[in-house]
């Protein structure tokens, strides 16, 4: 690091999997989110998706909008979410603020709209984001995003859940309790935290933050399946409303040849077919709109729409 340098996240908080990203499995894309949202212009496209590690201040920016999952958080949010839980008014926080935090991120940048309607509907009470470091962190950028992601949430009514979250930008808005157990509780805790720390030990290899999928894999991204289990739990009038703003709906015209070429390129697994004379078939669960199948059918056949396939009729 160098000398006088604030410390942040950096580079290696990224799992990068370049042969991920749209423009690498298709040149034409103009896909450029990751580029546009990070403030630091750490990310190039040219020659393949690539994150220059000197410039990189892990701000998490690049994660929270990737739709297919080349640029995720290399960290375990279902266990940031346990930790979270076990305290009733939980402060989270990130790698400058941990001493008074309950759980931490490398950066709260990485705090998509998914991970907030997570945290917004499987956690209690209330939930203290910790900025209080942000405004002289080189990051701060995030602060604003953080505001409008909770904005476009609440206007989207899926705020209502059973925990508030609240945006804490100073020390003095912090309340922070650490966890209170039992002797039982404790070393089952201890015994816990040993095993989990055995297991990062053993399997921390520099593959961790550099992947290669092959072409025709098909996986979510960890927002999207976030999403998808967030979604399980909740009445089917939240599921509804959580749809509609997140999900989007691929549709075909008569001029579809059957080509398949979509089915191949979408990097989810969203379009799928059996037969070759049939147009492709889209599963809602694992799309992520990210365009890639409207870019690359030469007909013009197909088009997304916002909000779920059922409700694409009202």
């Amino acid at each position: 690091m160098a000398e006088g340098r604030v410390i942040t996240g950096n580079r290696d908080d990224l799992v990068v999997d370049a042969s991920r990203c749209l423009r690498m499995r298709f040149s034409e894309s103009c896909c450029r989110r990751c580029v546009d949202i990070c403030p630091h212009g750490a990310v190039t496209l040219n020659g393949g998706l690539s994150i220059n590690p000197e410039q990189c201040r892990g701000c998490m920016l690049c994660t929270s909008v990737c739709p297919v999952g080349a640029l995720e958080q290399n960290g375990d949010f279902y266990a940031c979410q346990a930790k979270l839980s076990k305290v009733p008014e939980p402060v989270l926080g990130c790698i400058r603020t941990k001493e008074k935090t309950n759980a931490t991120l490398a950066c709260l940048g990485g705090l998509s709209e998914e991970h907030l309607l997570a945290l917004y509907h499987t956690l209690t009470g209330r939930l203290t984001l910790n900025l209080s470091l942000c405004n002289d962190c080189p990051n701060n950028s995030i602060i604003a995003k953080l505001g409008q992601r909770l904005d476009a949430l609440s206007v989207a009514r899926l705020s209502s859940g059973n925990c508030c979250i609240k945006i804490a930008e100073s020390a003095q808005d912090i309340h922070y309790r650490d966890e209170t157990v039992d002797r039982r509780s404790f070393f089952k805790s201890f015994r816990n935290s040993l095993v989990k720390s055995a297991d990062i030990i053993l399997s921390t290899t520099n593959e961790q933050n550099l992947r290669r999928s092959e072409y025709a894999e098909k996986r979510i991204p960890i927002r999207r399946a976030l999403l998808n289990r967030t979604i399980n739990n909740l009445s089917q009038e939240l599921k509804v409303r959580i749809q509609k703003h997140f999900d989007s709906c691929v549709s075909f015209d008569e001029t579809c040849t059957r080509c398949r070429g979509c089915v191949a390129i979408c990097p989810t697994g969203a379009l799928l077919t059996e037969l070759f004379d049939m147009q492709p078939t889209f599963e809602q669960p694992l799309c992520t709109g990210c365009g890639l199948c409207r870019e690359f059918c030469l007909e013009g056949a197909l088009w997304i729409s916002t909000g779920s396939s059922e409700d694409g009729e009202d």
